[in-house]
């Protein structure tokens, strides 16, 4: 059987060989698992043909076996931890987003338009290798770029984060679609950003809630270090709910995270 690698970049990093085709992955970890009993599950599609001193993979064929009864592995853990910096930006594949009751949506790395960006104040969750909740000043791009600088104090050597929605009314609040948990204080740290002209990023909370986590996405995905970026762009409204609309409304309807 073939062999496939998935990276889980959702709340944990994990390196992970499978049997199973992406959407039987993702409907496995969503449903089919009691390490996950219920919950939204991301993950990427890794290139089979990954090399890696880092990673043990000079076996995987003896390890990745199908079961006895001639079923197929449908996960091996390769690695759980500092998975995503010793993976090429090249290696990563598709995305699949998947909700709570194992519904699968697959996204494309896409061209990214640079020249379209725009400063803040953005609301960004950042996924994987960390997982802080900030608002910044800075557009996708900056910010991947500022969170990867090895000058800085703090940086990581590649990052996964996603663009939040951040609509306000005339009055400067969020409007009352979004379901964050405590609008009024993401308000309060765009403020404070606007007022210390010299900060780039303002963390909202170390322990964010994942809470209808894919009815808050903006833009898209990005993924990139120094060497470059990747965008998984988010459908618009009119395509979840025409072309997607299963999936859509599955995300739509759990609150579960």
């Amino acid at each position: 059987m073939k062999i496939h690698y998935y990276m889980l970049c959702y709340r944990f990093e994990a390196l992970v060989a499978s049997h199973l085709e992406p959407e039987a992955f993702g409907i496995y970890m969503a449903v089919g698992t009691q390490k996950n009993t219920r919950g939204n599950v991301l993950f990427f599609e890794i290139d089979p043909n990954l090399a890696s001193d880092y990673f043990r993979l000079n076996d995987i064929d003896k390890r990745c076996t199908p079961h006895p009864d001639g079923s197929p592995k449908r996960s091996k853990y390769i690695s759980i931890y500092r998975v995503m910096e010793h993976i090429s930006l090249e290696a990563f594949g598709k995305l699949y987003c998947v909700t709570a009751d194992g519904r699968v949506l697959e996204l494309n790395p896409v061209n990214y338009d640079l020249s379209a960006e725009e400063n803040g104040p953005n609301l960004y969750q950042e996924l994987c290798p960390v997982a802080p909740q900030v608002v910044s000043a800075l557009a996708p791009a900056e910010f991947t770029k500022f969170m990867t600088n090895t000058s800085n104090p703090v940086s990581v050597p590649k990052i996964f984060f996603v663009d939040m929605l951040l609509d306000r009314d005339d009055s400067g609040k969020l409007k009352g679609y979004l379901p964050y948990q405590d609008p009024q204080h993401i308000v309060d740290c765009i403020n404070e950003l606007k007022t210390h002209s010299g900060k780039q990023t303002k963390t909202v909370t170390r322990t964010p809630s994942f809470r209808a986590f894919f009815r808050t996405i903006r833009r898209g995905f990005f993924l990139g270090d120094q060497s470059g970026l990747k965008f998984y762009k988010f459908p618009e409204r009119r395509e979840l709910e025409v072309e997607y609309s299963k999936w859509w409304r599955s995300a739509s309807e759990s609150l579960i995270s």
